[in-house]
């Protein structure tokens, strides 16, 4: 067996990480979401930021030590959504064809798979839009303005290439179907029990609906092919 050197300085002990205390980006993450969620449910109005502590199990003054007010925390809720949504955006830019009927598809794959992800960002956004005096409504319209500009270039063009209606204002009729797809988005299966089917289920047949209104409100109705005409057939003596 080795015997220590006296001089042999001791091992240095790690000590160990203190219990229940979250890393600082940890936390921040965990009360941006809480008060995401909190905000979908009551809206912005109704909350305080001891209702957000009180949900991530935090002190007040812990909070604010990463939130320094409540309106940094609503501006946060928004920042995020929105940095959010136009990540998707920018994987859209990068699918589009020439075809604006291709283009309005992947407009609705990317919208459909970044509500799936943030599943409070539509009411978030429904409320905020509802709030049209909230000081942040700006902020969130310059967040959505390339969704919207992106949106409008798709009308026009399916106007020029003649299966978009041609008397749509393609501005206010995105505006109308926006308002459509978030309040689609936020709407769940009433707790009643109507209709008869699951959360998922009829989340499907919600928003599958939601297409076809989109789909008959914007697009010319497809021409019939023309019928071909029958030739007459030869005599024979």
């Amino acid at each position: 067996m080795r015997r220590k050197s006296p001089n042999a300085d001791p091992p240095v002990k790690t000590p160990p990480p203190r219990p229940g205390k979250p890393p600082a980006q940890g936390l921040r993450e965990r009360i941006r979401r809480e008060a995401t969620h909190l905000i979908a449910s009551r809206g912005f109005g109704a909350i305080s930021v001891n209702d957000v502590a009180v949900a991530v199990g935090i002190s007040k003054q812990a909070l604010l030590y990463h939130y320094p007010s409540r309106e940094a925390l609503h501006a946060a809720v928004l920042d995020s959504l929105i940095e959010h949504s136009n990540r998707h955006l920018l994987l859209l830019l990068g699918a589009f064809t020439d075809k604006s009927a291709e283009r309005l598809e992947r407009v609705m794959e990317q919208l459909r798979e970044f509500f799936d992800t943030e599943q409070d960002a539509a009411r978030v956004f429904l409320r905020e839009v509802l709030d049209a005096d909230s000081p942040h409504m700006s902020v969130l319209m310059q967040g959505m303005e390339p969704w919207i500009r992106i949106a409008v270039d798709v009308l026009r063009q399916g106007q020029r290439e003649g299966h978009v209606r041609p008397e749509l204002d393609p501005e206010a009729a995105v505006g109308h179907v926006g308002l459509l797809l978030l309040t689609s988005f936020a709407m769940r299966r009433p707790s009643s029990g109507w209709p008869e089917s699951d959360e998922a289920e009829w989340r499907e047949r919600w928003l599958g609906e939601a297409g076809l209104i989109i789909k008959r409100y914007l697009f010319t109705e497809p021409r019939p092919a023309p019928a071909r005409r029958k030739r007459p057939r030869r005599q024979t003596k």
